[in-house]
Parts: C-alpha cells; structure tokens; sequence
C-alpha cells in the first residue's frame, strides 16, 4: 500500500503576520495500517451537515480545511477528497498551493529522525506529494465515496472479494446508508481519533504559538483596563462605560494583529443567576454585554485558532479596585489547585488523577468538593475541565476516560469557582507533556500574583 511514510515538517518565522507560526503537514499512515490490519479496501471520513468532530479529523489527514458535503476516501491506490461544489474544489486547491509555498519558502526543516519518540506519531506524517487529488460531481457525498471504492476493487485484484470499510464512529447516517447500498460492510475505527491524541513535535510547535497568542490577547486588555477610569464603581473607556464585549474586541483585535483567528473570546461577568449555568457552559462562544464594575471578578476567556488549525486555552482572572475579599481567597485557593494540578501531570497519570488533587486543593482551602451536586441554586460551585487539545477545543482524553496521559499529550487544565454573592475566578493553561517532563506551553503574559492585583486605572501598567 501507499502509506506516504515520509516525514518533513516545516517551521516557517514568517508565516503568521507577527511572531512564528508552523506548518503541519497531514498524517495519514494510522488509517494505513487500521485498513492492512483490518484487511479492509478503505477509510472514509465524511463531513456533512450531520458531522461534528470529523472535521477535525479531516484536517489531520489533508492539512487544509473541510467543509460540509466533503469526503476522504483512502484505498490502495491512496487518498482522494470528493465534493460537490467546484468552489470547493477550488478553494482547497488554493489551500495546497498555499502550503505547498509555506514548506517550500520556510526557514528550517525538521526531518522525521530528528523528532524524539515521544513526539510519535511524527514519523507519519507527509512531506511529498502532500495535495489530494480532488474529484468533484453533484452526486451525494457517500455516492462519490462509494465510486471511489468501487474503482480500488475493480483495478486491485486483492481487494476484489473485500467488501469492509472503515469509518469513524460519527458518519452520518445517510452516507453510511449509500455506502452500504452499495455493498459494502461499515466497521468502526477510532485510528485517527487515537493517533490524534499524541501530538508531534509539529503540533506542540503549533500549539505554543497560538497559545502564546492567547496571553498576549489577555494582556492587551490587562493593559487597556489599567488605562481606564473609574467612576461610581464602573469603569470608563474614553468616557464611556466599559462592557465586556469592549473587552473581547480587544482581544480579538490582539489575536488578529499575531496572525490567529479569535475563536470562542469571552468575558464574563458572573451574576447570581448565571453562576451554575457559566459554571458549566463557559466558553460557549455566547458574547454578552455587560457593563464592568470595580471590585467584581471579570473572567477572560481565550480559545485561539491558528491557520493550521490548531487551537489554545487561557483564562484569566481580574479584579478592579479588588478589596481583598471572597475574590482573593478563591483566587487564591484556584492559582494553587492549578498549580497542584500541573505539579501531578506526568506521563502515564490519568486526568481522573489530576482532576482529584486539584479538587482535595480546592478542599484544602473551605471550597466545599461536593458543591458541584445537587441543587441548582446552591451557593456555590465548582468546575473542573482536563481534556486534550489540538484540532479541536476539546477532544481525548478526557476526565473519564481510562486513557492516559503519556509523552506527546496536550491537555488544557482549566479550575473555576463560582459564588453566587461574590461572582467567580477562573484559571487555565495548557500543558504538554513529553518524555523530559512537563511544560506550561507560552509564556505567561503576566505573574501569577498580577492576576488578582486591585489593578488602579493610571497607576497599573502591563506589558504585552
């Protein structure tokens, strides 16, 4: 079979419009090696209306960008995309052109032997022949995949009598149903999902950058609140009362300026009737516009995208004019749960693990570890998220899973307590773990201590 085994990975200073960015090229030899020992004719990955989490994965195999009614199909003779739309073929066209330019103008080039063995699955991915041939008819997407199929069975005489496909678990139920019209026997795989969980030294670059990214953004509004003015307890920008909106503009404008698209960029005010629902959902990408008092917790929240697609994390906390009060304490007590909790990441440890020194902290400093069940309108609650990052925001492992967190591992660990009176205080960085240790990935923006600083407009600056 035609594995396209060989590896170059591509770091290119000038990729982003300020600061380094990286070129990841497409891995595709998991999908390989789950069709030979599955004895299989091929892999389809479909992305519909239906899909939600393989297009993250079609990005890991092609190393552009999906979108609906697309498919790859891989079969003995390789890898093809099909679509429906001609602009769609052609804007993925662009995408390999444009990368093909990136790797061929970059600065350095990391050569599969160069990357350690906790960087695996490194030695999957790409260098040669990296665009996919694209076909493209108005049939529907699992009718073009099953073509496809069709025509490695008619031109492989192994492959003849093989009527087995391999899909990811999420295929949308009306390609599954054209795929099996057609013949073929539909068999679960997690190859990619597993292998994604393990990111090379490509994909760690990729994600230090944008999370880099992210603090900066943080800064940036840490810098414009010390700039603003308070009166009567709210703060003024130019005159005019402050939101937080005004605050995720500015940090949208940051991450544009370095070159990375905004994501999900909240700040929020929690209030008491939103304290159990933020608790749970935040980050929902749901932009409110509340004014911005002095003395109340304003929580930030970052998730960059890269244009290679990879993402970050960081949540901050900032108190205006703080009078050292619930705020501290919780500030406090979260800063310290993040800390244990990075201090207990090693590889092979489980998140579950994690998840429970970070919870006994919170504990060891009056935040009840029970106050997360029961009652919704409890007095106060709890949050803790552990779970990989990379093409998606959240993906494996997760706090329940029994996967664990071996060398190449990306996971955001994010803590948050919540009181109805006094509102909330988040953290969140995100840490990669390699067979050296383990590593906080960008560089904090600002010291821990800065984060719960009573920031006094015109007094207080920061840096970018």
């Amino acid at each position: 079979m035609n594995d396209n085994t060989s590896l170059k990975s591509a770091t290119d200073a000038g990729f982003g419009i300020n600061g380094p960015s990286v070129v990841v090229t497409p891995s595709r030899t998991p999908v390989v090696t789950a069709i030979e020992s599955h004895d299989a004719i091929g892999f389809v990955n479909i992305n519909t209306t239906e899909s939600e989490y393989p297009t993250a994965s079609f990005r890991y195999l092609t190393a552009i960008s999906s979108s609906n009614n697309s498919a790859y199909v891989h079969t003995d003779s390789g890898p093809v995309l099909c679509v429906q739309s001609e602009a769609t073929k052609k804007a993925m066209q662009a995408e390999y052109r444009a990368l093909s330019k990136q790797i061929e103008y970059s600065d350095s080039l990391i050569a599969c032997d160069e990357i350690s063995a906790a960087s695996e699955p490194g030695d999957n991915r790409v260098n040669s022949d990296i665009a996919i041939p694209i076909y493209q008819d108005s049939r529907p997407i699992g009718v073009q995949a099953a073509a496809v199929l069709d025509s490695a069975r008619t031109t492989d005489a192994e492959c003849a009598d093989t009527q087995t496909v391999l899909v990811p678990s999420t295929i949308p139920h009306d390609s599954a149903i054209h795929l099996e019209q057609a013949g073929y026997t539909l068999q679960s795989t997690s190859a990619v999902t597993n292998a994604r969980v393990k990111k090379d030294a490509a994909e760690r670059q990729a994600i230090k950058i944008v999370q880099s990214a992210g603090l900066a953004a943080i800064a940036r509004i840490e810098t414009q609140i010390a700039d603003m003015t308070v009166s009567d307890g709210q703060l003024l920008l130019q005159g005019e009362p402050t939101t937080t909106r005004h605050l995720e503009q500015i940090a949208a404008a940051e991450l544009a300026h370095r070159g990375v698209g905004s994501g999900d960029c909240v700040c929020v005010i929690t209030t008491e009737s939103a304290v159990s629902r933020l608790s749970r959902n935040i980050g929902s990408g749901v932009l409110s516009s509340t004014s911005i008092q002095s003395g109340v917790p304003i929580q930030i929240g970052v998730c960059p995208r890269g244009p290679n697609g990879y993402h970050g994390l960081v949540w901050r906390t900032i108190v205006v004019e703080s009078e050292g009060g619930w705020e501290r304490r919780a500030h406090i007590a979260v800063e310290a749960a993040l800390e244990t909790a990075i201090e207990t990441v090693e590889p092979g440890i489980s998140p579950t693990t994690v998840y429970n020194e970070a919870l006994a902290e919170l504990a060891a400093f009056g935040f009840n570890p029970s106050a997360s069940e029961g009652s919704a309108k409890k007095s106060e609650d709890i949050n803790i998220m552990i779970h990989g990052i990379g093409l998606s925001k959240r993906e494996r492992p997760y706090i329940d899973s029994e996967m664990t967190m071996d060398p190449g591992t990306v996971v955001s660990i994010a803590l948050g307590v919540f009181n109805i009176e006094y509102g909330g205080v988040r953290l969140c960085d995100v840490v990669t773990i390699s067979e050296d240790g383990v590593s906080v990935a960008g560089s904090r923006a600002t010291s821990p201590d800065d984060m719960n600083r009573s920031l006094t407009p015109t007094t207080n600056s920061y840096s970018s």
